[in-house]
């Protein structure tokens, strides 16, 4: 017998944050402590065709996959995360108008063998939780939070779950130690860079008409392309200097293009923040700045 489950422990989220054909990325796996019950259910469909007073043909096809979530508590930055809502000034913002994202839920299971199994469920969306409360008895009662999920099969390849046992024919150690690390293969823990900008740093009779640019060796993340992480201003008053952002198909060119032409013989400075994130979840190492003078 290879032993049924009789455990639950490390379990963990991570945002979806592309879904096509050769591109299948996530950010970085985090952790949700305390994790009481998973509960799975595909919703399977399965008819049988009778003819000829017999049965001659039966198919199957996969619903609905729900995942009731059951944990000792739900801190408020968890719930930001899954169901898209804001927190500002310690304060979690529940809005009509909030969309859970795209995510990934990974756990483990402890069987009766003494051996794990792994579990990833590869793309979901969670809904509000139901919020509980009661007065304390003369009886000692935990009240635990509980948050159900819908997932469906990913877009890029049809994949709705994966699934590996320490005691499985092929299984190796790493796969365990690296199971948490990343939704998709090796983890990337390697910082995006900016490879190139244009202008170059230091440049000089630089057109009043120019855009600025930043080229990056790998893509970044959509959300990381917005007016905090890039922008630039004037060095002789420090005013920020109106434009638009826009990104390339890659998501590995930002270019900023003023809304009026820069001041003539002037000197600029192009800002990128090292909040910018690539598509695992990693940082930019250090913000860059660039200066320019225009002609």
């Amino acid at each position: 017998m290879d032993g049924v489950t009789i455990g639950l422990n490390n379990l963990h989220y991570a945002l979806l944050t592309s879904d096509e054909v050769g591109t299948i990325t996530y950010s970085a796996p985090v952790a949700i402590p305390g994790v009481i019950t998973a509960d799975i259910n595909p919703n399977a469909s399965n008819e049988t065709l009778f003819a000829d007073d017999g049965p001659m043909e039966t198919a199957s096809t996969l619903g609905q996959i729900t995942l009731d979530l059951t944990v000792a508590d739900l801190p408020l930055e968890v719930q930001g995360v899954l169901l898209g809502h804001a927190i500002v000034g310690g304060v979690l913002l529940r809005k009509s108008s909030d969309v859970p994202p795209w995510v990934a839920i990974g756990f483990q299971s402890l069987k009766s063998n003494g051996k794990y199994r792994f579990v990833w469920l590869v793309k979901g969306k969670f809904a509000a939780p139901e919020q509980k409360g009661a007065t304390k008895s003369d009886k000692l009662a935990f009240q635990t939070p509980s948050i159900k999920g819908n997932f469906v099969k990913r877009d890029g390849d049809d994949l709705w779950q994966k699934t590996t046992d320490e005691d499985a024919a092929d299984y190796v150690a790493s796969m365990g130690t690296a199971w948490f690390s990343a939704v998709e293969g090796t983890a990337d823990t390697t910082p995006p860079t900016i490879a190139t900008t244009v202008p170059v740093n230091a440049a000089v009779g630089v057109a009043v008409t120019s855009n600025m640019v930043w080229n990056f060796d790998e893509a970044i993340l959509p959300s990381s392309v917005n007016s905090d992480n890039f922008f630039v201003f004037k060095d002789a008053d420090n005013s920020a200097v109106a434009g638009a952002l826009t990104v390339n198909a890659a998501y590995t060119q930002v270019t900023f293009d003023p809304t009026v032409n820069l001041s003539a013989a002037s000197k600029y400075w192009a800002a990128a923040s090292s909040s910018i994130q690539d598509r695992a979840g990693n940082h930019l190492a250090t913000a860059k700045l660039v200066s320019f003078t225009t002609a």
